[in-house]
């Protein structure tokens, strides 16, 4: 398949402890330079922490550069940003809605990504919050990352950088050494979608894999609101054997995607397309495996905002030992903790005030996309901030 590079190591991270434990040891570890580009930086004790280790490389010598999005990281205060500045670190707030530039209501920096010196690297869909390594007895939103070594991952730094410095040549790629026979498995290859800058990689990936499914395919799926060709095309997969399994939000913090969702609940049953619902904590994760043998993991939700209004970034993995890493994983710990919304009829059997505000939600989350794509169509550069995590 295209573009893609041998990983020394890719190892599949959750959200909690796990994952801020791998990201404070990749900037302990840093030795020349680390990059940070995240949606969503909350000032809180998991952000503080953060903080904490990122000013510790700065004084060390490390080269830390770190980006985040204005609007998901509005919370973040001038006094925290000052001290980083000070200990050394490149700080600087993706697209401000006001800055020596002028007015901003660009696209929005949704990605989450951490490289030390363009040797290893995190891709995933992980805020740094309090929520996503989980408070107490409160679990974690549920998410995943990938950590990922080798050579490849001066990819990722050279793209971060790039975006660091406003710079609109973002290609990720460049002449790879071709796969040996034995490195056939340790496939990995980072998508992108920017709909400004005609990159659609990552809806591609997602698309190309439902078409080429032969027997399985499990999604873990946020904010999951696909569009008509998507959804034909699961249905056409389901009609012609293959088994589909999607784990949806049973909690939820954006109502009105959440009621949106339960709508369309009656398509998948109808199809026989099988859904659960995680209850445990909110669902933020963005995954799909196919077949046993190849999966993709990221920030990219499939829905508009991901894929007209937002910088997204996933892993693409061809490895069947990963693979089934993760679908042993998705049964033994979350499909045994889900509900399974049994039938059509089931799932029909509510009140009808609650199909009512379904049905609304997903009217209005239709017509907002609409307007938003007019406004987008007339001047991409300026569309209004819708937030999302």
């Amino acid at each position: 398949m295209k573009n893609y590079s041998y990983a020394e190591r890719i190892e599949l991270v959750h959200s909690g402890n796990n994952y801020f434990e791998v990201l404070k040891g990749l900037i302990s570890e840093a030795r020349v330079s680390f990059h940070l580009q995240t949606y969503i930086f909350e000032f809180d004790e998991t952000g503080k922490s953060i903080i904490v280790s990122l000013m510790e490389a700065g004084r060390r010598g490390v080269e830390v550069f770190v980006l985040a999005d204005a609007f998901g990281s509005n919370g973040l205060p001038s006094t925290a940003v000052k001290k980083m500045q000070a200990a050394g670190i490149k700080f600087r707030f993706f697209s401000p809605l006001f800055s020596k530039e002028g007015i901003s209501f660009g696209r929005r920096l949704h990605h989450k990504i951490a490289v030390a010196d363009g040797k290893r690297a995190l891709i995933g869909g992980i805020n740094i919050a309090d929520k996503y390594k989980g408070e107490g007895a409160v679990d974690p939103w549920l998410d995943y990352a990938v950590l990922v070594e080798g050579s490849l991952c001066t990819q990722l730094q050279a793209l971060c950088r790039r975006i660091y410095d406003r710079k609109r040549r973002l290609s990720l790629y460049k002449k790879e050494k071709p796969i040996t026979p034995t490195q056939a498995e340790n496939r990995v290859r980072f998508r992108r979608n920017d709909w400004l800058l005609g990159i659609n990689e990552v809806h591609k990936s997602y698309l190309e894999a439902v078409i080429g499914a032969d027997k399985s395919i499990i999604l873990v799926a946020s904010y999951f609101l696909p569009g008509r060709l998507f959804r034909k095309l699961l249905r056409e997969a389901s009609q012609r054997g293959v088994e589909i399994k999607i784990i949806l939000a049973g909690k939820s913090d954006a109502a009105i995607i959440y009621q949106a969702e339960n709508y369309l609940y009656d398509f998948y049953l109808r199809n026989g397309i099988q859904v659960y619902q995680w209850k445990n904590s909110v669902m933020h994760g963005k995954a799909m495996s196919v077949d046993g043998s190849w999966t993709t993991i990221g920030s990219y939700n499939l829905n508009y905002l991901s894929h007209y209004l937002s910088i997204e970034l996933n892993v693409d993995i061809k490895d069947k030992t990963f693979a089934e890493n993760f679908n042993r994983d998705i049964y033994s710990g979350i499909l045994n903790k889900s509900v399974k919304i049994e039938s059509a009829g089931d799932h029909r059997n509510i009140s009808l005030l609650r199909r009512v505000l379904m049905r609304a939600s997903y009217a209005v989350y239709r017509i907002l996309q609409s307007f938003m794509m007019t406004r987008r169509k007339q001047n991409p550069e300026k569309i209004s901030k819708t937030r999302k995590r």
